[in-house]
């Protein structure tokens, strides 16, 4: 009897082993999932770019006439009827860039947007081709230079100038930057609480076979136990 009670006794330990020694068993799934939020959360987008925005018009005016923008920042026009914004030098007001290297966007329509992306800190000089408006003053200057090349002497200069418009569109994007940047951060968000769902679903999956191995595994222990007791 004592040699059956003994046995009986070793069946049931090595049963109890290896339900709970099971590799599915305990914290093993939560501790992914919790690596996979910790992963998710630290990954971020990247910042979007300065944008300074300018009206063009109404009248002759930008406003403001004046940005001071970093490198890679963006210069974002919303327009009024009537107006462009062309590209020169300090030294020849109202005309544009020889060889066609300068920004040129064309006259859009009446609250259409429309920007350039900063490429160096150097000052850019912008003005409006519509006949006699860069004449009248309507200029503005990106990061403008620590010398006597000011803003009031280019519109001084412009007055006896003879504006004209290039002759191709270039040198920017029509759309707001907050646009893209918000499709992008959509795009992302969405992703990333697609992948969050996923992860949170297998680890519910896992936690769920642990506990029908385990449950299993005590239903069998006591199936041989009560066999064993029936013997007896």
């Amino acid at each position: 009897m004592h040699s059956v009670l003994s046995s009986t006794s070793l069946v049931l330990s090595v049963l109890a082993t290896a339900v709970f020694a099971s590799p599915q068993y305990g914290d093993s799934n939560s501790d992914s999932a919790s690596s996979t939020a910790t992963a998710s959360s630290s990954t971020s987008s990247s910042s979007a770019s300065g944008v300074h925005s300018v009206q063009v018009g109404p009248g002759l005016s930008f406003s403001p006439d004046t940005v001071a923008a970093a490198q890679g920042d963006w210069i974002e026009f919303t327009f009024g009827s009537g107006h462009s914004v062309a590209q020169s030098t300090f030294d020849k007001p109202c005309v544009p860039i020889s060889s066609g290297a300068g920004v040129y966007s064309g006259f859009p329509d009446d609250g259409d947007v429309w920007r350039i992306m900063v490429n160096s800190t150097d000052p850019l000089w912008l003005y409006c081709s519509a006949q006699g408006h860069c004449e009248g003053g309507m200029a503005l200057v990106v990061n403008p230079p620590n010398n006597d090349k000011t803003l009031d002497a280019y519109k001084s200069a412009a007055k006896d100038a003879q504006g004209s418009s290039p002759s191709t569109v270039q040198g920017g994007v029509f759309g707001a930057a907050s646009e893209s940047s918000s499709s992008s951060a959509s795009g992302s968000a969405s992703g990333s609480a697609s992948s969050t769902g996923s992860s949170a679903s297998a680890a519910t999956s896992g936690n769920s076979a642990d506990t029908i191995t385990v449950k299993n595994g005590l239903l069998l222990a006591g199936a041989v136990a009560a066999g064993v007791a029936a013997v007896l």
